[in-house]
């Protein structure tokens, strides 16, 4: 798993948190491997320059490459579990997922061909 996250915090009418995510994984999988996407996600984080939780509303867009799943509500219910510090084993990086406000984007790609 490849993550890119950046935080425009001049991005109007509210920050905006961009994800592009390789081989994300969907919501019906174990909570072992939801919580190895917090800590990559946690990771890409701190690459970004973001070491505090967030807890002010944000806008977010997300570009899933080659995910696991071509369900939308599965990628974006896993995403919003890794993130969301009210899930999983603490601490989360969103102190509650009800702050992801606007989605601005939502792109899925793939690159492997079956």
């Amino acid at each position: 798993m490849k993550i890119k996250v950046h935080l425009n915090r001049e991005a109007q009418p509210l920050p905006l948190l961009s994800f592009v995510i390789y081989d994300a994984p969907h919501k019906r999988v174990h909570w072992r491997v939801l919580q190895r996407y917090r800590e990559e996600l946690r990771r890409a984080f701190r690459r970004a320059g973001i070491f505090d939780m967030i807890d002010e509303p944000v806008d977010y867009q997300m570009n899933f490459i080659d995910p696991t799943s071509p369900d939308n509500d599965n990628l974006l219910t896993a995403l919003h579990r890794a993130l969301d510090d009210k899930a999983l084993i603490k601490p989360g990086l969103i102190a509650d997922d009800s702050l992801l406000q606007g989605i601005r984007g939502f792109y899925k790609f793939w690159t492997k061909v079956p």
